[in-house]
């Protein structure tokens, strides 16, 4: 079997990374013919073509290329633990899971994905918080492993894949707090006499909530539109009011019977991503949570 050659390796993921063969020679302090002919090497070696040479004047690589590119992470990543183990004899290290959150996105869905990790005595856990477009510009950075978001996210255009996969989805149900006036009514008795949450413009199954409520045919009056499930779960709990939110945002607050459901909208589903760079994860760990989180053992 023929040995792969680190030395290409390497020099084809800098040469990803600073997005043209001219800042990569400048980089690594070589020519740029240099660059060119190891990276040549290394696409006869693994029989692939890593660089879209079809444009001229644009620096792209190929679907393989991209993919080499997270192995290569990947490998490098794992060099750097085994020098590190070599210098402090620790055989069990810390592995840092990034992960970037929606802000608003329900906090029972975070705290379900991300339990593995806060449980693992061997992981670190950075989540930080933004709009999708923050997030997927951290994402194309390198700067985050995973979005989690209540949106899905196009590739369409973009100088890096995405690709969205769905966690779950969940029905939206109309709930207000149990000590409200009414007891034991019909949604529309509760929206002739109280307000209505829902959420915002940006809300995914938006639409889909819209038209279910023309077609209730009783008057009812919204008094707010909100992006945050938190607030909205707020908002349920303590206003009278009622309110529409995905099941999963307000999951405990139904079991420990603070609210009620007056009407759940199985038409009506929100589906939440685990967006990455590529299809295949190659942290075993973030692999095996978006697993744990989309039930793929109890599917089998």
């Amino acid at each position: 079997m023929q040995a792969l050659n680190f030395h290409h390796l390497y020099i084809f993921l800098v040469l990803a990374t600073e997005g043209g063969f001219t800042k990569a020679a400048k980089k690594l302090s070589i020519s740029q013919s240099a660059v060119t002919s190891q990276v040549k090497t290394l696409e006869a070696q693994l029989g692939v073509v890593l660089i879209d040479r079809s444009t001229k004047h644009k620096f792209a690589l190929t679907e393989e290329g991209l993919s080499v590119v997270e192995y290569c992470r990947t490998i490098f990543k794992e060099g750097d633990a085994l020098l590190q183990w070599t210098r402090t004899r620790e055989a069990k290290r810390r592995e840092v899971l990034r992960v970037g959150a929606l802000s608003g996105l329900s906090r029972n869905l975070q705290y379900e994905f991300l339990r593995p990790a806060i449980e693992s005595s061997a992981t670190t856990l950075q989540v930080t918080t933004g709009d999708q477009e923050k997030l997927v510009r951290l994402l194309c950075d390198h700067a985050i492993d995973l979005i989690l978001s209540s949106h899905n996210v196009s590739s369409e255009n973009a100088k890096t894949p995405f690709f969205a996969h769905v966690l779950c989805a969940s029905p939206v149900v109309f709930v207000t707090q149990k000590s409200s006036r009414l007891r034991d009514g019909r949604l529309s008795d509760y929206l002739k006499r109280s307000p209505l949450y829902i959420p915002g413009k940006d809300f995914e199954a938006r639409p889909e909530l819209d038209a279910f409520l023309q077609g209730l045919k009783v008057p009812f009056k919204v008094k707010g539109e909100v992006d945050d499930i938190a607030l909205l779960r707020l908002i349920a709990l303590r206003s009278g009011a009622v309110v529409a939110v995905p099941r999963l945002g307000v999951e405990a607050e139904i079991g420990s019977k603070e609210i009620i459901v007056l009407k759940s909208a199985a038409q009506i589903q929100q589906k939440f991503y685990a967006i990455t760079r590529f299809q295949r994860l190659s942290n075993p760990l973030l692999a095996a949570m978006v697993s744990r989180v989309r039930g793929d053992d109890k599917a089998r």
